[in-house]
Parts: C-alpha cells; structure tokens; sequence
C-alpha cells in the first residue's frame, strides 16, 4: 500500500526543484520546511537551501546547509545516498566558484564528470551543464561555454518546467552578448524577458532587461537601449527587491545613450561593484564613466580615469568593455593634443573590434553546429522508434535528411557572405570601407576602359568636423556622420559606389557620369546636407557642410590611386576657396588650373 506522506514528500521536493530557478526564495523556504522536520527528506530540504544561498545569497550560509545535507545523505538508511552526494559536490563547485577559485571549481567538476555510478535526471543535468558553463565563461573558455549553455538548454526542455527553460534562454542570451552575437543575443534576451515577464519571474526579468540595455547599444539602437532603461525604472514591481540599487551600470549606460548625463553620473559616482564570483564590472563602469567626463568637456580627467583602470587588468575584463575604454581614451587624448597617445589607443580599440568580430561569427557557427547536432540527435532517436517503418519510408527520411542538410550548408554559405560583407562595411555608419573601395575599384574602372565611358572619382571632407567634437562631443560627431552618410544612401544613384574612407572623409565612384552631371548632384547633395537639423539630447547642433573634389577617369588618372590623388587636389582647392563647394579637377597630370 502507497504511503501517502512520502507521496507528499516527493509531490513537495518535485516543487522545490520546479521553483528552484523560477521563484528561489519560495524554493528555499520549502527547503528550510523540509530541513526543520528531521524527517527522511530533511537532508533534500538542506540541499534546496544551500542552492540557492550558493547561488544567489551569503556563500557562508550556503557552505552551512551544504555541510548539514552532505551529512545527511551519507548517514541515509540504506546507506550513502550517492545521488543526493552527487548534488552536494555540484552545489561545492558553485560554492568554489562563488569564491572567485575558477581552477578548484573546474576540477571539482571535471572528477564529478569522471564517475558513472549517478544517472542524471534532467533536472540534475541541467544544473550541472548550466553550472560548468559559467565556470567556462569565468576561465576564459566563451567557445566551451557556450556549447554547454545549449546542452543546460536541452536538459531544460526536458525537465518540463519553465524556470530551467527561462534560465537557460536568459543565459544563452548572455553568452552570445558576451561573445559579441548581437542578432542571437538580442533573439534569445527578448524571448526570455517576454517569458519572464508573463511567468511573474523577478531575476530574468531583470537580467534579460539589462542585458538588451547593453545589446541595443552595442547595435547601435540607442533609443531602444533608452527604452528599456525607462522600462526597468518604471516597473520595479516586476524585479527582485532593491534590484536596481545593485545593478547601476547598464541603467547608467541607458541614460547615456540618451545624452542624460547628469542621470547617468548619479549612478556612476558611487563606483563600481565587483563581485569576484560573476567578473570583474570596474571596466564597463570605467568607460562610462570617461564618456561622460568628455561629454563634461573634462578630456584630463577622462583619461587619467582610463589610464588608471588600465593598470589594475584583470582577466575577467570583457573585451567589449575593453573596446569601449580605449575608444573613449584615444579621444581623451585627442582632446588633450596627444596624438601618439591617441592613435595608439585607437589602434587597441580597433584590434579588439576585430577579434570580437571573429568570436561573433564563432558564436553563430557554434549555434548552427549545436542546433544540428540535435536535430540529428533527435532523427536518430526517431529513427530507433520506428525502425518497423518500410523501405518506402525510410528512402522518405533520407531525401528529408538530404534536404536539411542542404538547408544547413545553404545557412553556413550565407553567414559566410554576411560575415564578409561585415568585414567590408564601416560599422559607426554601414557604408562600405575603405577595404571594399580598393576590391571593387579596379573592375569598374576596367569597365569604363573598354567600354570607353566616363566614371568619376568624388573626395567628400565634411567641413569643420573637428571643430564639432571638440565643442559637442562624440557622439554628436558620430550623429552628423550617420546622418551625412544615410543622405549619401539616398541621395546618389544606386549605381554609384560610396565608401567611408576614414574619419570625416568619403569616396564615391560615380560609373557613366561626366563631370558636370557629379559636380550638379553634389551640389543637391551639399544643399540638402546644410538643410539638416540636428538634435542631440536637448541641444540644437549647427548646421553642416562638406567640400569636394572630382577627378574624371581616364583623363586624371588610369589607376584609383591616381585619381584619388587628383581629387584631394580639388578638395584642397574647395577648402582654400571658402569650403561648402565642388571643386572639378581643370588639367590632367599636372597643377590645378
């Protein structure tokens, strides 16, 4: 006959663990319910406590419960519990971990892998892979991280609840935030907040929600990233207690975005919490900081603030933020007149975009990787299943294998393409860069050799630029050249090839046109530029104007190299001139007329 307390039991502990990474508070209190009985399920009671102290509150009081439930299930009645021995060890790799003992912790985990003798039950199997990816994360491995994010995933739609599912999507999200995958970051963070927000859960609704703060600047979608900073500040009733007290760096960084600064230095000037258990903040707090002391004009104090935090590198420093503090130092010390110093720093700054780039890319082909793996997993499981089908059947099933696998080389070829039309296209303003210019350039200037046509070569310099930065800040700069190079988009034709060629400056290529049809496009083009309004936060930004230069091919030059040449010469002549003009190139190898 069934024993209608220990159903109770089992019916209580399966709660504890569908709460556990939904409602851990509620989780905990079970726990502590279950604890204070004595009774056989008090050493599970202990272990549902220690959980979630190790994982969300005081390290000390979770290595106490921890001790007591270790005790109690090596003193079970039918001798050690290894499952419940098994659970503890997990719980003392968060504990080591929590500690800032990265090394301990993989180890720990590492030997808890190497034993055969526990089978894991879904839940027990997301907690382990969830938990060894962030102890990857933390050691610098974001690849194996991530795999182990998607496989903690995986166990979580098997477990059926939905508090796995939310951790593992949030965490997933994370992950590609950190590795620089902004499109999955963004797709994984929205479906978990909108998830966590109908499920009434506080922790991944804050997380997600700061998460897509960062996200939305990082893609360059600052009212976006603004938004969710007045979402989070306008409902505290759906985050944990005092949550925003703890987490001031991305609310800071939504204020940014907005130009608030006096906002964003009100949750800047208390610090930067460090938490050796989750990495190091002092960087990302840092770079907004230094971004705000410029846009306060303080250019000194923005880069003794970097300099300083440069000096005390951790390991656990983000690349991103890394990016981040040395852009905002290369203009630091291009306002203090250190070019050097500037130049340097920039360099930094581009090389870690780079290698960002690459992890990004990584990151997407890992995701396409994992979601294969598993669905060849399942189509293996199926095929176990229903292994009785006909021949006819199973010539079905391979056509549709066939077909997804073409599907899946058909995805990789076209994030190959975007990854390379990525590494052509001036990120700050989506205009290809100077490295599409020097590719595309000598086939169309082949075309216009054989087929005897005109084409001309147009050097923009956006007049006064400098003068802008340094009396408005960067980002109005940053604001002038998007919009200049959006009027670019829609303003030339859609066979014209137009580059950002760097800083202010602009090419474009302008096949089968003579010079006096560029000269008169331009000057539309130059009268809707002085035109423009422009705004940034509550201040009106002057209006702009550009100054030019064309060269004809082949007349001024055969290569583009030449002819670039050339049409600086007529940009030099349009800024002795008076600047805000169209200057044509009037000899062909020699001085300007």
């Amino acid at each position: 006959m069934a024993d209608p307390a220990a159903d109770d039991g089992a019916a209580t502990l399966a709660r504890a663990w569908e709460l556990s990474y939904l409602d851990p508070m509620a989780a905990r209190a079970i726990g502590l319910r279950l604890a204070e009985t004595g009774g056989a399920d008090a050493a599970e009671g202990w272990l549902h406590a220690a959980l979630v102290d190790l994982r969300l509150g005081p390290v000390e009081a979770g290595l106490q419960a921890l001790a007591r439930a270790r005790a109690g299930f090596a003193a079970s009645a039918g001798g050690p519990d290894r499952r419940g021995l098994a659970l503890c060890d997990e719980a003392q790799a968060i504990a080591l971990r929590r500690q800032g003992d990265y090394e301990a912790a993989a180890y720990l985990q590492a030997q808890i892998d190497a034993r055969d003798e526990v089978d894991r039950e879904p839940m027990h199997a997301f907690l382990a892979a969830n938990s060894r990816a962030i102890t990857a994360t933390l050691r610098g491995d974001p690849g194996s991280a991530l795999r182990l994010f998607y496989a903690a995933a995986d166990a979580a739609g098997r477990t059926g609840w939905l508090g796995p599912r939310l951790t593992a999507l949030c965490n997933l999200g994370d992950q590609h935030k950190a590795l620089s995958n902004w499109e999955d970051a963004r797709r994984l963070s929205e479906q978990a907040l909108a998830l966590a927000r109908a499920a009434g859960a506080p922790q991944v609704v804050l997380t997600a929600a700061l998460n897509l703060v960062v996200i939305h600047h990082a893609e360059g979608h600052d009212a976006q990233a603004r938004a969710t900073t007045e979402f989070l500040l306008t409902h505290p009733e759906l985050l944990p207690p005092d949550a925003l007290r703890h987490n001031p760096l991305q609310l800071a960084l939504g204020h940014l975005c907005a130009g608030e600064i006096d906002e964003a230095l009100g949750y800047l000037d208390g610090g930067a919490a460090v938490d050796p258990g989750d990495g190091d903040g002092m960087t990302f707090w840092a770079w907004l900081k230094a971004r705000c002391l410029l846009a306060r004009g303080d250019a000194a104090g923005a880069r003794a603030l970097g300099e300083r935090i440069l000096a005390q590198r951790r390991p656990s420093d983000q690349p991103n933020d890394m990016m981040a503090l040395y852009g905002a130092l290369a203009d630091a010390c291009e306002r203090s007149g250190d070019a050097a110093a500037a130049l340097g720093h920039l360099r930094r700054s581009q090389a870690l975009y780079e290698e960002l780039m690459g992890r990004g890319a990584r990151a997407r082909y890992i995701a396409l990787e994992v979601s294969h793996e598993l669905a060849q997993a399942k189509r293996e499981r199926d095929l176990a299943v229903d292994s009785h089908r006909t021949a006819e059947d199973d010539r079905r099933r391979l056509a549709e294998l066939n077909a997804a696998l073409q599907a899946q080389i058909a995805e990789t070829e076209m994030l190959h393409t975007r990854l390379r039309e990525q590494a052509l296209r001036d990120p700050l303003t989506g205009l290809h860069n100077r490295r599409y210019l020097f590719e595309i350039a000598p086939g169309l200037l082949e075309l216009a050799r054989r087929q005897s046509a005109a084409l001309c070569v147009v050097l923009v310099d956006l007049d006064h630029f400098k003068l802008l930065n340094d009396t408005y800040g960067h980002q109005a700069g940053d604001l002038v050249l998007q919009r200049f190079s959006a009027l670019l988009t829609q303003m030339l034709r859609r066979s014209d090839v137009v580059c950002r060629h760097g800083g202010e400056e602009f090419v474009a290529l302008m096949p089968d046109i003579d010079a006096e049809g560029a000269q008169a496009m331009l000057r539309r083009l130059l009268d809707a530029f002085q035109a423009q309004q422009a705004e940034l936060g509550r201040r009106r930004l002057p209006g702009c104007s550009f100054s030019a230069g064309i060269a004809v091919f082949p007349r001024h030059g055969a290569t583009l190299e030449q002819l670039l040449s050339r049409a600086d010469r007529g940009l030099y002549a349009a800024k002795h001139r008076g600047r805000a003009r169209i200057e044509v190139v009037q000899t062909g190898f020699g001085t300007l007329a």
